[in-house]
């Protein structure tokens, strides 16, 4: 019993110990990192209570350098711990802190900026891992972890899914923004800043889409190709537009065959950005159709129907357009179609 009893007392201690080098802006870099390591292999039990607290605090103190500690520990657990750390009901306080690192102003490559690219990149791994678990939320009865007095199973985590969460805030209607909480505050709340946050969204898909591992990449694409297809002839906003298609491309090139049941639409839409597009949304639709074109022989073979409209598209393009880096593109996808 007194054995018991010391052992959690040192376990008490190392935990406070790897908490503070980790959160110490005064450490070493090096310590900083490893620490926060250390910590992201803890339990979520253990870690996620303390780090989303963390988290919140650094986030309305605008503390960066706790930020990306923070964030470094989580997604840590997120790969190491996977299933039990998505399942965690902290989870959705962390995705509120992100919400809300997310949603200030940033420069490119400035230390926010670096910070917001963090907060993408966790965000993409709760999807990876939200995916992986899909048997897990699928089952809420035999499927539960518990915490504390409370029990948290799969139609918890669904109902408060990362993946579904950040969909909505991607094509959420002009009239009916459904962020949940700093959005709406009083530094928040102009055009600038809710695109900004938007195309942070359509970030966390292409991120997920590089991290997904084989078994996620089917759910995934059935969930994001058909709404996002959809979304992106509807959408008002050329910038969400072009992110849009942006996370297409990048579907259909890390998604390989898994786009199949999807390609004839996808090519749809990018003939469609090419001829009624900006400049922006031409090139991210040229993007698009290389990818397509690149594709593996099932997916060719599904798109074939087009490539005559396709190739004629691209030709006109290549004599006409005013941007000359969309007519070489288009140039070089000729050459592509027209080669033996």
């Amino acid at each position: 019993m007194i054995m018991d009893i010391l052992t959690l007392m040192m376990l008490s201690v190392l935990q406070a110990l790897l908490f503070n080098r980790a959160l110490n802006k005064f450490e070493f870099e090096d310590v900083r990192k490893l620490a926060a390591e250390l910590c992201g292999r803890l339990h979520p039990q253990v870690l996620l209570p303390v780090i989303s607290a963390q988290l919140e605090h650094a986030a309305n103190a605008q503390d960066v350098l706790k930020i990306k500690a923070c964030l470094f520990s989580i997604c840590t657990s997120l790969v190491i711990r996977g299933r039990d750390s998505i399942l965690h009901p902290f989870t959705l306080k962390i995705r509120k802190s992100i919400e809300t690192v997310l949603s200030w102003p940033s420069l490119d490559k400035d230390e926010v900026s670096k910070a917001q690219h963090g907060c993408i990149d966790c965000l993409a791994l709760m999807i990876c891992t939200e995916l992986e678990a899909s048997e897990s939320f699928r089952d809420s009865t035999s499927d539960k972890i518990s915490v504390g007095k409370n029990s948290y199973g799969g139609d918890a985590v669904m109902r408060n899914s990362i993946f579904t969460y950040v969909i909505l805030q991607l094509t959420h209607n002009n009239n009916e923004f459904v962020a949940s909480s700093n959005l709406g505050n009083e530094n928040c709340t102009s055009e600038a800043s809710v695109l900004s946050f938007r195309l942070c969204m359509a970030n966390v898909l292409i991120s997920a889409c590089q991290k997904i591992s084989n078994s996620g990449k089917k759910p995934f694409a059935k969930k994001v190709l058909p709404c996002l297809i959809h979304f992106v002839g509807v959408a008002v906003e050329s910038e969400i537009r072009v992110a849009i298609l942006q996370v297409l491309f990048s579907a259909v090139y890390h998604l390989k065959t898994v786009v199949l049941p999807y390609s004839s639409d996808l090519l749809k839409v990018s003939l469609k950005a090419l001829t009624e597009g900006s400049e922006k949304e031409r090139m991210a639709g040229a993007k698009l159709m290389v990818s397509l074109m690149a594709s593996e022989e099932p997916v060719m073979k599904s798109i074939s129907w087009g490539l005559l409209e396709a190739r004629t598209v691209l030709s006109r393009i290549s004599l006409s357009d005013p941007s000359p880096e969309l007519r070489q593109v288009c140039q070089k996808l000729l050459v592509c179609m027209t080669s033996p």
